[in-house]
């Protein structure tokens, strides 16, 4: 396991990497809306990543880690923006991912966007795996927060 979680994070390196490098290499687009968009996504995908990493160091008294590995020695956050979403660092990260891609224009900057969308995806449900053998309650807070968006109803 503790291979696999290596792995997941020196991947998400490589495909932000990979989205980075399309603005060396191929020309970018220039439609207004899209990029406004694009903007407006970054902006908020970076906010979601600053909130939720201010959330856990309230909460553990510590930065969180990269590795999807949960430190047992930390109490499982469900407060703030983590009462609604379990995986709010990878909704922003998504949404930084999704906005540079909007950005940049290039439909190869928006597949790359869809893979990682998909990665983080793969991602989360690793780790998942992992919160409900180390916190007992994870279950119940899985029936009431969503993975990446909040629940809409109930």
């Amino acid at each position: 396991m503790i291979r696999q979680a290596q792995l997941l994070v020196v991947t998400q390196f490589i495909l932000f990497a990979i989205l980075a490098g399309t603005f060396m290499v191929l020309p970018t687009g220039q439609v207004l809306w899209a990029r406004l968009l694009g903007l407006g996504l970054l902006a908020l995908g970076l906010g979601l990543v600053m909130l939720s990493i201010l959330t856990q160091a309230w909460v553990n008294k510590n930065l969180v880690k990269m590795s999807p590995e949960p430190n047992t020695r930390n109490q499982l956050v469900q407060t703030g923006i983590y009462a609604f979403v379990r995986h709010p660092i990878y909704t922003g990260v998504i949404a930084v991912g999704l906005g540079t891609a909007l950005v940049h224009g290039h439909p190869v900057a928006l597949l790359i966007a869809i893979i990682i969308c998909a990665f983080f995806t793969y991602k989360s449900t690793f780790e998942e795996r992992l919160l409900m053998q180390a916190y007992p309650d994870y279950a119940a807070y899985r029936t009431r927060a969503g993975r990446f968006f909040p629940r809409l109803l109930g």
